[in-house]
């Protein structure tokens, strides 16, 4: 069930925090599409320019995420973050204190972004990111940043460990949003996707962002995917033949973490 905001209140009588709640909590009933800054505005009752600093502000204190290929909002990891601290671990949270520091020594080897990514909701969902000392990358995958299964690496890697059948039903039903995303299309997801068992791995090929590409792989626990590990890079970096290595010290950090870097 979506959760009901009341009608808004005359604007002049409602502070700055509430007002942010009030985004906030329309986001969070919509994040799985995502809400535009005009709706945000208008289902709040908010001036558009008052809504986007606010946003704004959501997104700094990682409350929200912003995509900019979209132009739209999401829940960021910061309200998961909250309900972890006031209950029960959440499942990612342990799952990310796990691989980090196995992740670490990747990033260490391998230069780039290391990234984390969970299956949430039929998307990705980043739940890490290490830069190392010297980040020399744009990345719009930020912690908390949702992707549609299929677009980016580690995103990739989630769908490509589906069977085939659940690959070819997420791929129709997302392809119109892949557009959204550099050159990506229905078609070049598709044909990553059947590349992986030869592979092992897959690449997004620079798609995305100009010069900027990523190599990722599946992680599994008891033959099941939990996660995708990535690396970010320039894409002179992930030349063909540097690439099963790049692979090999992604799946050395799924083992040395416990997990199967491929389904039993």
């Amino acid at each position: 069930m979506l959760l009901e905001t009341a009608a808004p209140a005359e604007a002049g009588s409602r502070s700055s925090l509430s007002k942010a709640l009030a985004l906030l909590v329309v986001v969070a009933e919509r994040s799985q599409k995502g809400v535009s800054l005009s709706a945000a505005a208008t289902r709040t009752g908010l001036h558009v320019a008052t809504a986007h600093r606010l946003l704004a502000a959501l997104v700094d204190e990682n409350f929200l995420n912003f995509d900019p290929y979209s132009k739209r909002y999401f829940l960021g990891l910061m309200p998961y973050e909250i309900v972890n601290r006031a209950g029960p671990d959440l499942e990612f949270l342990q799952l990310r204190k796990t691989l980090r520091p196995s992740l670490e020594r990747a990033q260490r080897t391998l230069g780039g972004l290391v990234n984390l990514s969970v299956p949430s909701q039929g998307e990705a969902l980043c739940i890490d990111v290490i830069e190392g000392r010297a980040p020399v990358l744009v990345s719009t995958l930020k912690v908390g940043a949702r992707r549609p299964l299929g677009v980016g690496a580690a995103s990739l890697a989630l769908l490509a460990a589906q069977p085939a059948e659940a690959q070819a039903a997420i791929i129709a039903r997302e392809a119109e949003r892949y557009l959204k995303y550099g050159q990506l299309t229905a078609a070049l997801v598709s044909e990553a996707c059947a590349r992986f068992p030869c592979d092992g791995y897959v690449v997004n090929e620079a798609l995305i962002i100009p010069d900027i590409g990523a190599l990722a792989v599946p992680v599994f626990r008891d033959g099941a995917v939990v996660c995708a590990l990535s690396v970010t890079n320039t894409i002179s970096h992930l030349h063909p033949d540097a690439r099963a290595g790049i692979a090999e010290t992604l799946r050395r950090a799924v083992t040395d973490a416990g997990f199967q870097a491929e389904a039993a």
